[in-house]
């Protein structure tokens, strides 16, 4: 049950802030099942929580009035163990906008002790040993001294790209739990190629124009291209 409520929750808070797509949410929630996603959204549309959007498909719909009540109640109701990170707003303020006075960083998440219980992961930006990067650091509660260790590290060329990225992340701050999850029981790499994925797929609406000027030969097959000489 408390596998369902999270996937609930989890899925609400995405489709309430309207941020993340819909092929980028079936892979990140429902594991790339697009049917099992179809099936939910329609299964919550006829349970009222969904408002259908554009021409009634509940698949890009916002949540209806109902459907923010429950969104809230699953946040004020969730288990303590499974609050790492608030979902949704409760996050987002704490970890306050990127480029903000209040945008939380190492230290930020170090101080953090009333709320060691329930911070458990985050995405932050450093410069580390000379080179701009993104690192998520992690604080278990359980240990004698709870202490920010850093699981996934990431360097970049540059602070432009760099802080791209961490806005791309920052947008996705519902998501960092998960991701941290992700590393400590598969490893920085499945998270790196899970963030990869992700990104091509949130692109893959916005790969739709024709091939540049004077590239149809490069596209076409050796033995067409002969023929047509």
């Amino acid at each position: 049950m408390n596998e369902q409520l999270e996937l609930m929750l989890a899925s609400f808070a995405s489709r309430h802030r309207g941020i993340v797509a819909i092929d980028e949410a079936a892979h990140s929630l429902f594991a790339g099942d697009h049917l099992y996603q179809r099936f939910w959204a329609y299964w919550m549309d006829a349970e009222g929580l969904l408002d259908g959007g554009f021409r009634g498909d509940p698949l890009d719909g916002k949540l209806a009035s109902e459907g923010i009540a429950v969104l809230r109640m699953l946040a004020a109701t969730r288990p303590i163990k499974l609050n790492a990170v608030p979902v949704g707003r409760a996050a987002v303020e704490f970890f306050g906008e990127p480029d903000s006075p209040d945008e939380c960083d190492r230290a930020r998440f170090e101080a953090a002790e009333a709320s060691a219980r329930m911070l458990r992961f985050a995405v932050v930006r450093e410069r580390a040993f000379g080179r701009d990067a993104i690192s998520i650091l992690h604080r278990d509660p359980s240990d004698i001294i709870p202490i920010a260790r850093t699981i996934w590290h990431m360097a970049w060329p540059d602070a432009t790209l760099r802080d791209l990225a961490y806005r791309w992340m920052a947008n996705r701050v519902d998501r960092w739990t998960s991701w941290g999850e992700m590393v400590i029981h598969d490893g920085a790499e499945a998270l790196t190629q899970h963030l990869l994925v992700c990104l091509f797929v949130d692109r893959t609406d916005q790969q739709t124009s024709p091939p540049a000027q004077g590239t149809e030969d490069l596209l076409a097959l050796p033995d067409s291209a002969t023929r047509a000489k």
